[in-house]
């Protein structure tokens, strides 16, 4: 079939281009437009990718008053003629940092488009909603099938679903701008996505879990949080301590920069291949409004005293000392970082502690840098989880290509075999409505249309030889085969009991004895699971969302000061891996056992108690609004 084919085309003026007329068309790609006396003195027009639109409105307001709102980029002008109808197209395309640079940023446009074709305001605006349904429904991210859509398949063309989310906001995060972040310029472009939401702005630490346990999730589609990384993790601890943590682990989050670390929002963007050194408030809301639902995975984490699920690292040592001691700069944001950097270097400890870990692939002692230095092994080690049986009030995996749109509710298929790996999820128009809130502090919500989802036995989005669904080129491992696989499966029962951690012995019982075990004097120690740990700090560059896996950093005693300064520059770019003072272990599980009584551990960036952690990957586990 013939690519980028006209759908729609029509004659429209363009606001502030008063007495032109243009050209539009609408193809399966692209929204073009040009002068239609162009070759006459006209100007070229342009072309809008649909991949970079975020929304479509008609301004119905217009017949009513005579002239139309203003817009972000180009100023509307008064619209005389009251049969006119005003469609405009919000858009963020790309630009180009610099000349013959390959880097680009984002920019929040609005392209308002006038028909008056007809002498009849309604025919204008029926033309002009079928334009809107078309373009809402070729530049959402999770139509499959656009690049396949004819003149006639637009025709059946639906409206795409609004979704509903609540928005938590932490006023005290970072420099305390997360409130005025979401207000100005945040929601507005939510509105222009046709999203719902409602916001909760937290009071006191703990408030997000305490919101997260309470939750009817099966009136929302998501959360989105709006904070630094400590909000995240409240989050996801309040949805791992409800008695449905099976399911409710699989509500979306999505997240928006508004603290001084926002590690999680700097990963997601990452891996979208947008920026992250610029303007990461607009990249990350447009991440946010074109998103699909993609599996992340979680760490399990064991201390003496208590058992915590972390989305981003635990760290130890130099990088834990910068993280929790730099507290008292907090007012400073990411710079705060930096300068408790300098300040540590210049009285480095030292601390001797056992590592001991389960690697994906043979350790090699000798070799510092795994990645190079690993043995030819036919079977890596792998762990997965399986979902015995799908219960009522089932929230449902979530989607890999083809997205998801709606909330949570009942869903009634049991006993069947789920891999904790993410499935596709059509979504459906449910007839009832919502139920009222049960918690006090979300009530009085508008009443949108419910849906469900079903299971798409016949979804191959994911295969079912890894936790996060693709085949890993892991260090020269047979690609493609079952049977090239050490895998360790566990079951979940859905019965509400506690998660269990299958790759660990209790702290104070030895470690298995397939483990490695290293014993000497450490810099700094982490076990991380997402390319980004901060601002200029990409700590595991190989890390991704959903790849089974956690990265364990280690630099050891004995690295000279001015080498330490350059190494930790270069985490900027990624290329501390290199150095032959770091080593980059991938493992399934980790032990460690600090042998002094003074120092800092850090989990995500929240302070637990100095002593002997423990942690195992739990993939895929959770879902998160990104691209990947």
């Amino acid at each position: 079939m013939e690519q980028d084919i006209k759908l729609l085309h029509g004659k429209f003026s363009i606001s502030g281009k008063p007495g032109k007329v243009y050209n539009v068309e609408l193809t399966q790609e692209y929204l073009k437009f040009h002068d239609a006396n162009w070759g006459k003195n006209g100007d070229s027009g342009g072309v809008i990718d649909l991949n970079d639109v975020i929304g479509c409105h008609i301004d119905t307001s217009v017949n009513k008053q005579g002239n139309s709102g203003p817009c972000d980029c180009i100023k509307s002008s008064l619209v005389s003629d009251r049969t006119e109808c005003l469609l405009s197209v919000y858009f963020c395309p790309k630009k180009k940092k610099r000349f013959l640079s390959s880097s680009y940023e984002r920019r929040h446009c609005t392209l308002t488009l006038g028909l008056s074709q007809h002498p009849d305001y309604n025919v204008n605006k029926g033309v002009c909603e079928n334009w809107r349904r078309t373009i809402l429904n070729l530049s959402n991210n999770n139509n499959n099938d656009k690049s396949m859509s004819t003149p006639t398949d637009i025709e059946s063309f639906e409206l795409p679903l609004q979704r509903k989310l609540l928005v938590l906001i932490n006023p005290f995060s970072g420099a305390g701008k997360a409130l005025q972040i979401f207000q100005n310029g945040v929601s507005h472009m939510l509105e222009e996505a046709d999203i719902f939401f409602k916001m909760v702005v937290t009071e006191y630490a703990g408030h997000a879990t305490e919101v997260m346990r309470k939750l009817d999730l099966s009136s929302w589609y998501g959360v989105v949080i709006v904070s630094g990384d400590g909000l995240i993790y409240e989050v996801i601890n309040g949805l791992m301590s409800r008695e449905d943590w099976e399911t409710a682990i699989s509500f979306p989050i999505g997240c928006i920069p508004g603290g001084s670390g926002n590690a999680l929002c700097l990963n997601i963007n990452y891996l979208a291949g947008e920026p992250v050194d610029v303007n990461p408030i607009l990249h990350s809301t447009f991440v946010l409004i074109k998103h699909r639902v993609i599996p992340m995975d979680l760490v399990l984490v064991q201390t003496q005293k208590q058992q915590l699920f972390s989305f981003l690292s635990v760290t130890w040592g130099l990088i834990a000392d910068i993280d929790y001691e730099s507290e008292r700069m907090r007012v400073l944001g990411a710079t705060r970082f930096t300068l408790y950097f300098i300040k540590r270097v210049l009285s480095l400890r030292r601390y001797r502690a056992k590592i001991s870990f389960l690697p994906v692939t043979p350790y090699d002692p000798n070799a510092r840098n795994q990645k190079n230095g690993v043995q030819r092994f036919s079977k890596p080690r792998r762990f997965s989880m399986i979902r015995s049986s799908l219960t009522h009030n089932h929230m449902s995996s979530s989607v890999c290509d083809s997205g998801i749109h709606g909330v949570y509710t009942n869903n009634d298929s049991q006993n069947s075999i789920q891999r904790f790996r993410s499935k596709s999820m059509p979504a459906v128009k449910d007839s009832d409505s919502l139920n009222d809130q049960t918690t006090e502090d979300i009530s009085g919500l508008e009443v949108h249309d419910n849906v469900k989802f079903d299971l798409d036995e016949t979804d191959n989005c994911f295969s079912s030889s890894l936790p996060n669904g693709n085949h890993v080129n892991e260090d020269n491992a047979s690609i493609g085969s079952e049977n090239a696989y050490e895998e360790m499966v566990h079951t979940l029962n859905n019965d509400g009991t506690p998660i269990k951690a299958t790759l660990l012995s209790p702290l104070k019982e030895d470690i298995p004895s397939n483990w490695v075990t290293i014993e000497d004097e450490f810099i700094s120690a982490c076990a991380l699971y997402q390319p980004y740990l901060g601002p200029d700090n990409l700590t595991s560059p190989e890390s991704r969302l959903n790849d089974g896996q956690i990265h364990l950093l280690m630099i050891r005693a004995g690295i000279p000061k001015s080498v330490l300064v350059n190494l930790f520059l270069s985490f900027e770019t990624g290329d501390h891996v290199s150095s032959p003072y770091v080593e980059m272990v991938k493992v399934l599980a980790f032990r460690l056992e600090p042998m002094g009584t003074e120092g800092n551990i850090m989990v995500d960036g929240e302070h637990v108690d100095y002593g002997p952690i423990q942690g195992q990957v739990l993939p895929g586990i959770a879902r998160i609004m990104g691209v990947q």
